[in-house]
């Protein structure tokens, strides 16, 4: 039982009953323009006999889930460091919508395991002529994993050349 209402159908004299039967206390009807457009002035002349106002909204769409408070403590847990899956917890929403509500590209995935001088240190053995096998052997890293870092080196390489910076 509410004293305001929100429709989204067109208003018919059934629907009115309805209304009226389940809300005897009822003062005021919201909707948007386009149905207050093809409601019918008999019914709108009736409603306002009953001191039943008609308002129209402005706003279009569905209404927000979220609101700006909850993206700002979002963005203010992001920047103190944690990660989506502890905010949704915190704050009791869906991981999607952590990602939907911050404001910044978070950084995916997990840190590399190697570090940037073992990573620097693979790419000059294998500048010097030193194989792969070899290479993994001595730095006990598993050949794939030589080959993917190796192959990473030469995007960024390539990246930076394309980019003047090099």
């Amino acid at each position: 039982m509410s004293s305001k209402i929100h429709v989204n159908k067109p208003l018919s004299s059934r629907l009115i009953i309805e209304l009226l039967d389940d809300n005897p206390d009822l003062e005021e009807i919201e909707c948007p323009q386009s149905l207050y457009e093809r409601t019918s002035e008999t019914y709108i002349d009736a409603l306002n006999e009953l001191g039943i106002q008609i308002s129209i909204i402005e706003h279009r769409g569905r209404p927000r889930k979220y609101d700006e408070n909850l993206k700002e403590q979002v963005n203010e847990m992001i920047a103190s460091g944690l990660n989506p899956k502890t905010i949704a917890n915190r704050l009791n929403i869906d991981r999607k919508a952590v990602y939907y509500l911050k404001s910044k590209k978070l950084k995916q995935g997990p840190k590399s395991k190697y570090s940037e001088e073992t990573r620097q240190e693979i790419v000059d053995l294998k500048n010097k002529g030193t194989s792969v096998k070899i290479i993994s052997s001595m730095l006990n890293i598993p050949v794939r994993t030589i080959y993917y870092i190796l192959q990473k080196e030469r995007e960024l390489l390539d990246k930076e050349k394309n980019e003047g910076v090099y």
